[in-house]
């Protein structure tokens, strides 16, 4: 029903699956391969001496999240209501949504859980970075929220959308540059970055599923509205995480 506008959610549960058992994985061999993750950082010094390109990955660090969200927040204004009769964009933006929120939370209890020191306290005196920040480093909060985005927006499809492509690559690349920045910035390890895409993969198909069955019990007019409520608090959260 939601994928394609045609397939069942429950048809990304297995790719899902598969795609955050292989970034995991990625993750785990940056992190255990002695030196890898660390060269990485280091390699990013020169960065903090260009002012120009470092105010940029600062711009897109803080201000990607916000960005993807007001994309989604105007496509769910033209997108959805009268226009969308079967209710396919509402079940497609409330998987984004879902998908936001789960792997943000969980992504935050899972850096309470591994406990990892972010790489200004690891390596403390061989990076140029020297902002402490207010929680723990593995995975990557801002790369778990973006790609909870990110990742059912670009894999999943909308009607009636015009330019629906161009949409979906602005959002793959505001994504995929807000987690490198992560690492160019020295915020965070590649590890945690790639922990972070794994963290939004795991929760996709339960995401998809949820939708699925919250447009069934409540209905699409409800559902829109539930979609609404959701971005603005996302939109919300994506300021605190600026300031962490």
């Amino acid at each position: 029903m939601i994928a394609e506008g045609r397939k069942s959610p429950g048809r990304n549960i297995i790719p899902g699956l598969q795609f955050s058992f292989v970034f995991f994985a990625i993750a785990f061999v940056f992190w255990f391969v002695p030196g890898l993750d660390k060269s990485i950082l280091i390699f990013h010094n020169p960065i903090y001496h260009k002012e120009v390109l470092l105010s940029f990955l600062k711009f897109l660090t803080d201000a990607g999240i916000p960005f993807s969200i007001i994309i989604c927040s105007v496509l769910v204004y033209f997108h959805t209501g009268e226009k969308d009769e079967k209710g396919e964009n509402v079940k497609f933006f409330l998987v984004v949504a879902f998908s936001l929120f789960i792997a943000g939370i969980m992504g935050d209890v899972l850096k309470l859980i591994i406990g990892r020191e972010r790489p200004v306290v690891e390596l403390a005196g061989a990076i140029e970075s020297i902002k402490t920040h207010r929680t723990l480093s593995f995975p990557s909060g801002h790369t778990a929220k973006i790609m909870g985005l990110v990742i059912p927006f670009v894999s999943l499809s909308m009607n009636n959308v015009r330019s629906l492509n161009l949409y979906k690559g602005l959002i793959l690349f505001t994504g995929i540059m807000v987690a490198y920045s992560r690492i160019a910035l020295q915020a965070h390890f590649p590890s945690d970055v790639m922990g972070g895409v794994a963290v939004a993969f795991l929760f996709f198909p339960l995401s998809a599923l949820l939708a699925e069955k919250y447009s069934k019990k409540y209905g699409i007019h409800n559902s829109r509205n539930f979609v609404i409520i959701l971005l603005c608090l996302a939109f919300i959260l994506a300021f605190i995480e600026m300031s962490l």
